[in-house]
């Protein structure tokens, strides 16, 4: 150890050498020691720091300077240069918002149905010129149906139908269609008006009000309320007119719709642009200016029968509806009759199997099923087992007895006649 490791201090007894352990060269567990040699011995005795002065700095007590024990650093930020792009940060946004938006879903063009065109060259022609996007005509079976993709080239070609007087009928376009609610628990003795009134200062955009009616054409506690698309609200509403009440959206008819107009189906007169056909007659007028005498039995304008248009029993509306079922329980993609063709055997396996599955199947009645094979099985294989021992047996009992009756066949006779001779 060197001698400047040492420091001695007072009051230490002759023959001793004592001083403070503070070199760095020594492990921790010696430092803060006292080293005595006596005797030729060192010793390391625990030293009482508060006798022995270092002239180390004393960190018990608190600092109370202001002053930071080293000079503040400023570092430079890295993200300085961002800061300019402020101004330019929400042209970025918008491009990442718009590259990042759903494409928008393009809206359904109903079809339109055009009849009675005697020049199709020049009906194409003056089609083609007033579209902008590409279209396509289907030929049915008593009308050209024409798809559009665009609805101004819809808007634009049911102008020209319009000004030209050409007979056609359509739909109504889904951006047009309305809000179709009942209302229930209505008193039957409050009006429509009154509750198209009450609606109306509700600010509720009301197009009608209709009182329901049951079968015998006697009014009912239903009224339907027709509104415009953005009336959502409604559904909310729970009294009005200080009676409780329920509103539900409006149920479609499973029916299939007929024109009051030209009494054809599958539209309705507010989009029919055809000459009207009477109901009760089938003259070409509208029914409201029928003068058919009462005595005088109506006619059918659709199958000609001695009953009115809007008869469901009329064969022209069963075959319709019978063509409506058979679509919706046939796959489209498999209902062509392709000529020349057998079903596959393999296919109704397959479905009859989709079947099975629908079926509740537990573990038990696989046993079940697994031990009713078997003992199907081996019950068959008995009965054939048996049947093959049997039948021999009984050929040749057969002909045995056939031979004995062969032999004995005239002892009988002659037996037979002399009864017969012997008789009185």
């Amino acid at each position: 150890m060197r001698g400047e490791d040492l420091v001695k201090s007072d009051g230490v007894p002759s023959g001793s050498i004592k001083g403070v352990c503070v070199s760095k060269d020594l492990p921790l567990s010696l430092k803060g020691f006292i080293m005595n040699f006596e005797n030729g011995i060192f010793q390391y005795l625990r030293a009482k720091t508060s006798k022995v002065n270092l002239n180390l700095p004393d960190t018990s007590k608190k600092r109370t300077s202001s002053v930071a024990l080293t000079p503040p650093h400023t570092s430079k930020n890295r993200f300085s240069p961002l800061l300019t792009l402020q101004d330019t940060g929400d042209i970025y946004n918008t491009t990442e918002n718009d590259s990042t938006q759903q494409p928008q879903v393009r809206p359904k063009i109903p079809p339109i149905y055009v009849y009675n065109i005697s020049d199709y060259a020049n009906f194409h022609t003056s089609l083609a010129n007033i579209t902008l996007d590409n279209f396509s005509i289907v030929n049915t079976k008593s009308a050209l149906k024409i798809n559009l993709n665009s609805i101004d080239d819809y808007r634009t070609a049911t102008k020209l139908f319009d000004e030209t007087e050409i007979e056609y009928h359509t739909y109504q376009l889904p951006e047009n269609k309305q809000l179709s609610v009942v209302i229930r628990n209505l008193p039957v003795n409050i009006s429509e008006a009154c509750i198209y009134n009450e609606l109306q200062e509700l600010k509720f955009e009301v197009v009608s009000v209709t009182r329901l009616q049951n079968q015998f054409k006697s009014p009912i506690p239903i009224v339907a309320v027709l509104l415009s698309k953005s009336s959502n609200e409604i559904f909310s509403l729970n009294r009005l007119l200080h009676c409780v009440i329920i509103v539900e959206p409006r149920k479609p008819s499973k029916d299939i719709p007929q024109c009051t107009n030209c009494q054809r189906f599958s539209h309705t007169k507010k989009f029919c642009h055809l000459p009207s056909r009477c109901v009760k007659c089938a003259g070409d007028h509208h029914y409201s200016q029928c003068q058919k005498p009462l005595e005088a039995p109506p006619k059918c304008v659709n199958c000609e029968s001695n009953h009115p248009a809007n008869y469901r029993g009329c064969t022209f509306y069963k075959e319709i509806l019978k063509h409506k079922n058979k679509n919706k329980t046939t796959n489209p993609t498999h209902s062509w009759n392709y000529p020349n063709t057998k079903p596959n055997e393999n296919t109704q396996n397959i479905h009859s199997s989709k079947d099975n599955t629908n079926k509740q199947y537990t573990y038990a009645s696989a046993c079940n099923n697994n031990l009713n094979n078997s003992n199907s099985t081996k019950n068959t294989d008995n009965d054939n087992d048996f049947m093959k021992t049997l039948l021999p047996l009984i050929n040749t009992f057969v002909t045995q007895l056939m031979q004995k009756i062969i032999a004995d066949l005239p002892a009988i006779i002659n037996s037979l006649n002399l009864n017969t001779n012997g008789s009185p």
